[in-house]
């Protein structure tokens, strides 16, 4: 999607709705390309700053909820325009993105563009944005609320001492919260480790646990 082509109509199957037109006028004012990609594990969206032959180019994952990709556009908005601003790289979470995140924000935080769940959230969120949306549990609760319903169990979900696995095998024990993270043991090998209350598990009924050793 080059910024040539970007119009509402291209966005309104990513976006929510009535969200697009602030994002069409700062593509059509900054030479930046949008791109939509498939889904990664690794990262929602990223911002790339090109070279001298190549403009800046901005990808978000296709599969992301409309808010979802809300928030990610406008992070990766924000380091574009830093990066416009003063032509090189600065602290990538830094005092300028901060600012730039909260001010390109700023329209979709008035009552009625966004459900109130979520504006509130997003609003607090931004009062100090962190470098992922999703290393802020409330906004990342509230926004995982609007994804397509999933058979999936989050640690949080689980009482304390309840026994879960991982996909790769390994067997722990869910311990207290800390500040923001599960301590768990890891029943393989008694390390143990920092979970995050959005950590999809699976959990393991009694029978099995025992067997862990």
């Amino acid at each position: 999607m080059s910024r040539s082509k970007l119009t509402g109509d291209s966005l309104s199957a990513y976006l929510p709705a009535g969200c697009s037109e602030p994002v069409v006028s700062w593509f059509n004012q900054n030479h930046v390309i949008l791109r939509i990609t498939r889904a990664r594990r690794s990262k929602l969206g990223d911002f790339r700053s090109g070279s001298p032959s190549r403009p800046p180019v901005i990808s978000v994952n296709h599969s992301l909820n409309p808010y979802r990709f809300l928030v990610t556009l406008l992070h990766e908005m924000a380091h574009a325009e830093v990066f416009l601003k003063y032509k090189r790289h600065m602290q990538p979470h830094g005092v300028q993105w901060k600012d730039a995140y909260r001010r390109l924000s700023l329209p979709y935080l008035a009552h009625g563009i966004l459900p109130e769940d979520i504006r509130k959230a997003f609003g607090n969120y931004l009062i100090n944005p962190a470098a992922s949306s999703t290393s802020d549990v409330s906004l990342a609760v509230v926004l995982r609320g609007y994804d397509p319903p999933r058979n999936v169990t989050l640690i949080s979900e689980l009482p304390e001492e309840a026994v879960f696995a991982l996909p790769d095998g390994r067997v722990f024990r869910k311990g207290n919260k800390l500040r923001k993270r599960y301590k768990c043991e890891c029943l393989n090998n008694k390390r143990v480790y920092l979970f995050s209350p959005l950590a999809e598990i699976v959990p393991v009924i009694p029978e099995q646990s025992g067997s862990v050793g």
